[in-house]
């Protein structure tokens, strides 16, 4: 299913108008009203609870499968950015429903991007976490966010504009060029799947979980790296242009 409906109420920043403000560096964008109805509730993040809310936003979704069938949203915001969002900790009886955690994901390839630079990003910026693979063809940014008890549809908003912003800030200085620094989200999927060969075969290999919300969140934290190789080899995912401003 495709929404595509624009906001309509003046009074509401668009997040084809975000590009615009950002880009003309105004101070006070967060400070307008986002959306409507901001303290009510969105039960979780199956794409049926928080399609309405990207549609209101301006944002153009779509609901897509990775190879082994797991749904995800692929989102754009204008000509500005795409991302992913993934549901996770679902605690429906298929998997895949009643998702009360979301791992959003922008991918940004077809460039260079310098391993220090998303390094000291990622230092920097804890809103969101970063990564980069080592043959330099891909760098990520993500987010995750907990809905255990629902969430504000004002926080999914904030949320997201808040990631917005920062995606655009991570797309210009990954292109930075300076000296390369160690450590890389492949090496990190790479430990994900030893962790799923030993439950393959019968060996729990990952941290104990007591089957809290808090142990699933933490699962799906883990899980990122390996979600980002799933995502980079997957042709339904959104990517975004690396554009290196010096040489």
């Amino acid at each position: 299913m495709v929404m595509t409906q624009k906001m309509t109420a003046l009074a509401r920043l668009s997040f084809g108008a975000l590009a615009l403000v950002l880009s003309a560096g105004a101070a006070n964008a967060q400070s307008q009203e986002l959306i409507s109805n901001p303290r009510g509730m969105v039960a979780n993040f199956d794409a049926v609870n928080l399609g309405p809310v990207l549609t209101e936003l301006g944002i153009v979704w779509q609901e897509r499968q990775l190879p082994d069938g797991r749904p995800f949203i692929a989102a754009s915001v204008g000509a500005s950015l795409g991302f992913n969002i993934l549901p996770a900790a679902c605690l429906g009886s298929d998997g895949k429903s009643n998702c009360v955690g979301a791992n959003i994901i922008t991918i940004f390839s077809g460039g260079a991007p310098n391993p220090q630079s998303v390094s000291a990003f990622n230092q920097k910026y804890v809103f969101t976490s970063a990564g980069v693979y080592s043959d330099g063809s891909s760098a990520y940014l993500s987010r995750y966010d907990i809905a255990d008890y629902g969430i504000p549809r004002g926080n999914v908003a904030s949320s997201i504009y808040t990631f917005f912003q920062l995606a655009q800030r991570f797309r210009d200085e990954i292109a930075t060029k300076t000296v390369s620094a160690d450590g890389y989200a492949d090496d990190m999927s790479a430990s994900i799947l030893n962790v799923r060969a030993g439950e393959a075969i019968g060996i729990d290999a990952t941290v104990a979980g007591d089957g809290t919300l808090a142990s699933l969140h933490q699962a799906s934290l883990e899980a990122t790296p390996d979600l980002v190789r799933r995502l980079i080899n997957s042709d339904n995912a959104p990517r975004n242009k690396i554009t290196n401003l010096t040489e």
